[in-house]
């Protein structure tokens, strides 16, 4: 058995409400951690869930608890370091001592790192790579509304740069959220297709984290469970969106697939997914669905007694093939688009195999790959055109 490391330094609250207690949590934070010199806090929001009626709730429970409400919602899709640099020049103004990032995969990371450069200055391409902060930020309560991500739990945030268009991804448990509030019933109101891909994304986290490199045994536990409550629940919540018992679980899924990735890694389909995400700037999770399967056949026969376990997580036949025909199976259900349906250009292939080969996460495929082998990928996920095993 290899050598490994775990750790999970996020203090995760899971539970239906949980996120109108962000008040009386955030208080005691502050005042245990002497954050706040004037009770202020800086809330960071998806600009899309500005009506919700939770998110009322949710900045009454700030109010009562006597901290000062500054509000951002200047937030993107992949967000961009424009966004990270505006949310830090307002954060510093607020003179706010803490970060609160409430919303998808993109508000959780420009939180991150709005509190990075708040702190620490500079651009954001200066901290691209693992372990380049140089020291702590301001603490972050996380509240994520798509159970996908899982960035609640992650010491990553992935911003685009918009100079060069290429995704960038700082690391370093210094960004790590203090507290992450999990609260199922924030995702209720999501629309079925942003259900669908955010749900895929939290599969292709744990079945990339059990497959890669860096895999290790006890995220091997972790992965597989989050991949049997996709495998079970994705599809009920796509079809009925008050299903609270399958919003249950796809939310301990993402979670889960956010630790998963912290403690091992993505691998190829996020090094491809990142690259179309900031040249095309489509919706990272359906990015990954579509791209997924792809990946799966290409790594088949290299790591066939996973493969096996990841066909049992999903109820099929114990057999590496079973886990490939489970995740199009999947696919098929949501009736998800070809790469040609969502703008990708034959034209930009080797631009595209070339960001993939260079991303940080390209060394943890379970084989080596090359910007040639991304390039064959491509080829087959632009018209459906799956190969055979």
């Amino acid at each position: 058995m290899k050598n490994f490391a775990f750790s999970i330094p996020v203090q995760i609250q899971f539970g239906s409400g949980i996120s109108k207690q962000v008040g009386t949590l955030a208080g005691s934070l502050a005042v245990n951690e002497n954050a706040i010199s004037r009770r202020g806090v800086f809330v960071i929001i998806d600009p899309g869930i500005k009506e919700s009626a939770w998110l009322k709730d949710i900045l009454v429970s700030i109010d009562q608890a006597d901290l000062q409400i500054h509000l951002f919602d200047e937030i993107e899709p992949n967000p961009k370091d424009k966004n990270v640099y505006a949310a830090a020049e307002q954060l510093l103004a607020s003179h706010a001592g803490m970060v609160i990032g409430i919303g998808g995969g993109s508000t959780i990371d420009t939180a991150k790192a709005a509190a990075l450069i708040a702190k620490h200055g500079g651009k954001v391409r200066n901290y691209a790579g693992w372990g380049k902060v140089p020291g702590p930020v301001m603490p972050i309560i996380a509240i994520p509304t798509t159970a996908g991500s899982g960035s609640e739990a992650t010491s990553w945030a992935v911003i685009t740069d918009t100079a060069s268009h290429q995704k960038l991804a700082i690391g370093d448990h210094n960004l790590d959220p203090t507290m992450a509030l999990v609260d199922p019933l924030l995702t209720i109101s999501m629309p079925a297709s942003v259900t669908a891909a955010t749900g895929m994304d939290a599969l292709s986290h744990s079945i990339e984290a059990y497959l890669c490199a860096l895999s290790n045994p006890v995220n091997d536990l972790i992965a597989l469970e989050s991949i049997r409550l996709v495998a079970g629940n994705l599809q009920r919540v796509v079809t009925n969106n008050s299903d609270l018992e399958g919003r249950q679980a796809m939310m301990l899924a993402s979670t889960l697939g956010g630790i998963a990735i912290n403690n091992a890694d993505v691998a190829g389909v996020h090094c491809l997914s990142e690259g179309m995400g900031s040249l095309y700037d489509a919706p990272h999770g359906l990015l990954n669905a579509i791209l997924l399967p792809y990946f799966m056949r290409f790594w088949l026969s290299s790591c066939q007694d996973r493969f096996t376990r990841i066909a049992q997580a999903f109820g099929a036949s114990p057999k590496p093939e079973e886990a490939v025909s489970a995740v199009v199976a999947v696919n098929q259900s949501l009736t998800l688009p070809v790469l040609a349906e969502i703008g990708v250009k034959w034209v930009d292939f080797p631009r595209l195999a070339s960001l993939a080969e260079s991303n940080v996460s390209n060394s943890s495929n379970p084989i080596p790959m090359t910007a040639s082998d991304y390039l064959g990928i491509l080829e087959q996920a632009m018209t459906g055109q799956l190969s055979k095993a």
